[in-house]
């Protein structure tokens, strides 16, 4: 237990020295871009507002569809777990 405080106090220690070098190489120059440059590391496509509307569009109907699909799967397995519980509860009943 005494090795890790006494290396708590040495980093304590390597902390206050202000000469110290916190970071090494300059590894963080890509993290973040200058918005002055207006250079990005990526090729973006660029769309019409014609096209963009278009997909969209699109996109919203998928949307929709799929939306409908689901409720359309929940609604039969919920309409299908009813008539498996009256199945079972009237196969319960006659076995009395």
């Amino acid at each position: 237990m005494s090795g890790h405080i006494i290396d708590m106090v040495n980093r304590i220690k390597q902390n206050k020295i202000p000469k110290r070098k916190k970071f090494q190489g300059d590894n963080r120059s890509l993290l973040s871009l200058e918005s002055s440059t207006g250079i990005t590391h990526y090729n973006f496509p660029s769309v019409s507002t014609q096209k963009l509307e278009e997909i969209k569009s699109n996109i919203r109907q998928e949307a929709v569809i799929r939306r409908r699909n689901s409720y359309l799967l929940l609604g039969f397995c919920i309409l299908i777990t009813i008539v498996l519980g009256l199945i079972f509860l009237d196969s319960y009943k006659y076995h009395f």
